[in-house]
């Protein structure tokens, strides 16, 4: 069980935007410039309040005017804090079953260091252990500086410790602090910024980080969700450990594999070469339909024990529901929701969007880096079927949903 989580605090916890809008607006107003959109200002946020007003200021405004309009909107701010801000959908609860579960909680922030404590204490008052906003003398996030020290006040090891946060800033700052990267999607930042800038693992509400502090009771239950519907299960922590399982159940056997990164990612076809008659069309061996094993992965599994895949040509998907008497569905704990219909939105605005970008297909997911999707009826497109699979096929003699306790895939 994780022992620490170390949250961002604008777009994270707090939606402030509304607020930090109303001060840049005030600045501005003051120099008869127009006002910024929500939008714009959301575009504008997470490198520190200086970098926020100038680029809220037209392009080429000179440092010392920048430094005016920055005192400005601190002064306007700093009586118009709580105005709009509001904490998002489930954070209250989520900090008070921390509290109550002893998990150690601090906010990094690259607002002013007095705002934050402020937010903090009338939002959330003694809910949190620590509170660090931008500090003089303090690099600002990503530098790695602020996160570090709050490790260290911790006391505890960098890998019982998930960093939360909505931006690009907040995932570069994880890595570069060697800590765990769980990006929120409810914030001020896209799906496709977050997993592009290092995300380990998104979530769409509050309360699924409880399932990331205690992964091996979310991993029982998905298990035991599976078996209940007839499929057998294997969890394994590395992706090294779980081919290394493969190779010895796939022993002897003939193999197909599906397209799929994470098995790729895995090396699964020089693995389960060494002992088996492997055969895989993305390594130029054709696709194989009377293999004794199918082996790929798929767009999402949901919680409750349902399969989920979007398929262009079929074959990824054909082998999952006919030929092969065994049938390994391998995936990466980043592919589990909560639902089926979490599930199905996974597959639809993650997995499929990112799989085109990767194909460089002519749709405009893959045109915008495979961010969502956009409902096409793009002839490139590869949304043309989606399979959910409930329960094992019939006539196969063993269904096995491989689970792997590290981020693969899309």
């Amino acid at each position: 069980m994780k022992q620490a989580v170390i949250f961002d605090l604008d777009g994270t916890l707090l939606d402030t935007l509304g607020d930090l809008r109303g001060a840049v607006n005030a600045s501005l107003a003051m120099r008869s410039l127009p006002p910024r959109s929500l939008e714009e200002v959301c575009a504008f946020v997470g490198n520190g309040v200086r970098n926020l007003m100038k680029r809220a200021l037209p392009q080429g405004t000179p440092d010392e005017e920048i430094d005016h309009a920055l005192a400005d909107f601190k002064t306007y701010y700093a009586q118009h804090l709580c105005d709009e801000t509001r904490p998002y959908e489930g954070i209250p609860e989520l900090l008070t079953q921390l509290k109550q579960r002893g998990i150690k909680t601090a906010v990094l922030s690259n607002k002013l260091d007095s705002a934050s404590k402020q937010l903090i204490e009338h939002y959330f008052p003694g809910q949190l252990d620590v509170v660090f906003g931008e500090r003089a003398g303090v690099p600002r996030k990503p530098d790695p500086a602020s996160c570090n020290e709050v490790v260290d006040l911790f006391g505890v090891p960098k890998e019982q410790i998930l960093y939360v946060g909505d931006s690009d800033v907040d995932m570069q700052t994880a890595k570069n602090a060697g800590l765990t990267a769980v990006g929120v999607t409810w914030g001020f930042r896209e799906r496709r910024v977050l997993l592009d800038s290092g995300a380990d693992v998104l979530i769409d509400r509050p309360a699924q980080l409880l399932d990331l502090l205690a992964p091996e009771e979310l991993i029982r239950r998905v298990c035991r969700a599976f078996e209940q519907r007839g499929f057998t299960t294997a969890y394994f922590d590395t992706k090294e450990q779980a081919a290394a399982y493969l190779a010895q159940e796939t022993a002897g056997k003939s193999v197909s594999l599906g397209g799929s990164v994470t098995l790729d990612e895995m090396n699964l076809y020089e693995v389960l070469g060494e002992k088996s008659d492997v055969s895989w069309h993305w390594k130029g061996d054709g696709y194989r339909q009377d293999a004794e094993v199918y082996m790929t992965s798929a767009n999402a599994l949901s919680e409750t024990g349902e399969i989920v895949n979007i398929d262009g040509r079929g074959n990824r998907v054909a082998g999952t529901l006919y030929g092969a008497k065994q049938v390994f569905v391998v995936c990466g704990i980043n592919k589990l929701a909560p639902t089926l219909a979490d599930a199905l939105e996974r597959a639809q605005n993650v997995a499929a969007p990112r799989n085109a970008a990767r194909l460089a297909c002519d749709t405009p997911c893959a045109k915008q880096g495979g961010d969502r999707c956009y409902a096409c009826q793009s002839s490139g497109k590869i949304c043309r079927a989606t399979v959910i699979i409930h329960a094992p096929m019939m006539g196969t003699e063993r269904y096995e949903v491989v689970l792997v306790g590290e981020t693969l895939g899309f």
